[in-house]
């Protein structure tokens, strides 16, 4: 059986963790984490060995996976020591947070030949993968224009250390990657607003927290995209493609059909939370990621899929801090 290793006793940690144990096919025999009580209670309820530090891990366990699931700025270094050390690597977005750390990881991997793959879960979403089945079979003809909203709830907590853009790295990267899986990576036009409505942690980083980005591709489609961290009314996550032919629509989707009208009012209760939301389309990455690795087929998203995203990121934030639209080729 293969051996895996959890760095992140986190919400994504416990996650991926629980639905890799669930495969049946991996014993999980350690969890990273610098804080020992998250850390431990994690590795209690996968079986595992609680790790202060990653090398130490890679030394005690010997795994075949390591599963990263820590703050997006130490992606880089751990996939790179996963590589080096000949480990595969399934790691939550971004790759790395920008091109000059992904062109390093791109040649860790590739040098190494390990599996590397990144944690798009709307790319294994049967709504997601319905609407691309359905644009890439000419159901609507040639896409004219793109609407993308990603909006969370406001969170209680800073959900990343705040740095010039990075809500892009961390949010906005989830609709780069579906532009990529629709529509392909080729010359586009990118340019970028944004401001920092509520937390002044994030205005005085020099990031955000509500962004729209306006992508042109120069054989089209026209693409919107509209982000945002305020989202009072709950989790949303919709898609819309017009093409020559029709419309292609991706719904809020939730759990509840309840709806309350009362006078000239209409409630309903919250959308779902993200690890709701997608609660199968993070089982089906995982389980995916193992498949690749046991019949050493490739993985998707994989570390060139995550270069081609990081430089749409790279520009987004370019254009955010500089005021000017950037070309992607």
């Amino acid at each position: 059986m293969y051996k895996a290793i959890i760095v992140g006793a986190g919400r994504l940690g416990r996650i991926h963790g629980i639905n890799l144990k669930n495969t049946g096919m991996v014993e999980i025999v350690g969890v990273v984490n610098p804080s020992k009580e998250k850390g431990m209670k994690l590795a209690s309820e996968l079986g595992a060995i609680y790790f202060n530090d990653f090398q130490s891990s890679l030394k005690a366990m010997k795994p075949d996976m390591v599963i990263i699931a820590s703050p997006m700025n130490t992606h880089a270094n751990l996939i790179i020591e996963s590589a080096e050390n000949g480990i595969h690597v399934f790691t939550e977005k971004p790759m790395g947070i920008n091109s000059n750390e992904n062109s390093k990881i791109v040649s860790s991997v590739q040098k190494n030949k390990i599996k590397l793959q990144i944690g798009f879960q709307r790319l294994y979403d049967d709504s997601f993968i319905n609407a691309k089945r359905l644009l890439d079979s000419n159901a609507i003809g040639r896409p004219l224009i793109a609407e993308l909203i990603s909006r969370d709830p406001t969170p209680e907590f800073l959900p990343y250390l705040p740095y010039p853009g990075a809500i892009y790295d961390d949010f906005v990267i989830h609709d780069f990657a579906t532009l990529v899986s629709f529509f392909g990576f080729k010359r586009m036009t990118v340019y970028s607003t944004a401001l920092a409505f509520s937390f002044p942690q994030y205005k005085e980083a020099g990031d955000y927290d509500n962004t729209l980005v306006n992508v042109k591709y120069y054989d089209g489609p026209l693409v919107n995209i509209d982000t945002s961290r305020c989202s009072k009314y709950g989790y949303d996550i919709r898609l819309e493609v017009l093409g020559e032919n029709g419309l292609l629509k991706v719904e809020n989707v939730t759990d509840y059909q309840t709806f309350v009208y009362k006078g000239d009012s209409v409630t309903h209760p919250p959308y779902l939370w993200f690890e709701d939301r997608f609660r199968d389309a993070y089982r089906r990455e995982i389980e995916a990621f193992v498949k690749a690795v046991m019949n050493d087929e490739r993985t998707f998203p994989d570390e060139v899929f995550g270069m081609q995203v990081g430089r749409i990121s790279d520009a987004a934030k370019k254009s955010a801090l500089e005021g000017v639209p950037v070309t992607v080729e």
